[in-house]
């Protein structure tokens, strides 16, 4: 095999092994589904690593390859399901296997002995989902599943199994968000606020729906609250969006932008194959192809994968081009993120609301805490500041933008 000449780079398959869930979550973007017990099989799964592996093996540069194990909710699976998939999973990969990992995220409320030993020793990562307030993630029966993940999240700590989470900003969720920070604050845990996007049907989020004018001052508040905290937890988008700025006042540091022609670095498998991009999930329009039929090779090079990339190649241009962040912020959240989000004005022109709007507030409460100096635009140097800055970078990564699971 070549020596690698380049850096490593990080591409990302969100697989949905089953939409099957033991959830009704009234905003769930699988909600019609959920009732299915299609699952991939292990004979698929094993085809799909050999043109994923195939691809990836001919390049001259290193690839780290995740898979984030999704749903529905995964672990209904028999944990014999991910031990099998796991086996055949390093035996296809040969080589490459010490570069791949595999995360799960789940709502937790399936776990017995068996699938605490799956969550410490087979994946390597696990996502947690949960909203503590509202009332919105629900079981069949219509009651709240809060209480019981609570208390499985209790059993993950006991077990020594490091583990994020996700809750959803709902306009149910808003009023809460400082009783949410207090939460993650005090278990020390590092969390992503997931604004509300498209669910399955039209009307689904009907009285709890929000809007980017509304996500954006939340985010806001939740910059102020962690700035005015001790807390070294990474909250996710803002700790994305801090290391922006820094990135924007470094100018030692080199610009960077999102080329979705050059690397994807997300691609979503849907339970029977069909692959898409990150911000065109289950579009059949821009399905990309197959993989349980089709090379990646081929799905690559497919004229509907390069008609996806004009498109976000398009919003970028719209949205980014005049922005003056553009080149520390790589925009990926237009390329990728917009359409779901709805960062559109009142007159339905593409913008970007919250990102540039957070981004603008972070500078902002920066400049004031004397981190940035406004006279020079550099980051002030003196020892009294480092410590405020390596803190900062501590909890964010340049890489954050092409995090999946802190985003599915």
């Amino acid at each position: 095999m070549d020596v690698k000449t380049e850096q490593t780079r990080q591409v990302q398959f969100v697989i949905k092994t089953s939409k099957l869930c033991n959830l009704r979550c009234r905003y769930c973007y699988e909600y019609l589904e959920l009732g299915d017990r299609q699952a991939m099989t292990l004979d698929q799964l094993d085809t799909m690593y050999r043109h994923i592996a195939s691809y990836y093996s001919r390049l001259d540069f290193k690839t780290e390859i995740q898979f984030v194990w999704h749903g529905g909710e995964p672990l209904l699976h028999s944990p014999d399901y991910y031990w099998q998939t796991f086996d055949r999973q390093q035996e296809i990969f040969g080589e490459l296997a010490s570069s791949v990992t595999n995360v799960v995220q789940t709502n937790l409320t399936t776990l017995n002995q068996e699938r605490l030993n799956l969550l410490t020793e087979g994946f390597d990562g696990v996502g947690v989902s949960i909203d503590l307030f509202g009332g919105l993630r629900t079981r069949q029966t219509g009651n709240d599943s809060v209480v019981t993940v609570l208390k499985n999240i209790d059993r993950l700590i006991q077990n020594k199994i490091k583990f994020g989470c996700i809750t959803v900003l709902t306009k149910a969720s808003l009023p809460y968000l400082q009783e949410i920070f207090s939460f993650y604050e005090k278990m020390n845990v590092h969390f992503r606020l997931l604004p509300l996007f498209d669910g399955a049907f039209d009307g689904q989020h009907q009285g709890f729906e929000i809007t980017p004018a509304e996500v954006l001052p939340a985010l806001c508040d939740l910059v102020d609250m962690w700035m005015a905290s001790q807390t070294t937890i990474s909250i996710q988008p803002i700790s994305e969006h801090i290391a922006t700025i820094i990135r924007h006042y470094s100018p030692e540091v080199a610009t960077y932008f999102y080329d979705k022609a050059e690397w994807e670095s997300i691609y979503l498998v849907n339970v029977n194959g069909d692959v898409f991009s990150y911000g065109d999930g289950y579009d059949p329009n821009f399905c990309h192809g197959n993989l349980f039929t089709t090379p990646l090779e081929q799905i690559a090079l497919s004229p509907v994968h390069r008609q996806v990339i004009s498109r976000a190649e398009e919003r970028m241009m719209t949205a980014c081009s005049s922005c003056k962040y553009f080149g520390s912020c790589s925009g990926y959240p237009m390329a990728e993120e917009a359409i779901m989000t709805h960062q559109v004005d009142l007159e339905g022109n593409l913008q970007c609301i919250v990102t540039k709007g957070i981004l603008e507030h972070i500078e902002m409460r920066l400049i004031q805490a004397g981190v940035i100096d406004p006279l020079t635009g550099r980051i002030n140097d003196l020892d009294v500041i480092q410590s405020q800055i390596d803190r900062l970078r501590e909890t964010s990564s340049p890489q954050a933008d092409d995090a999946a699971l802190s985003r599915i």
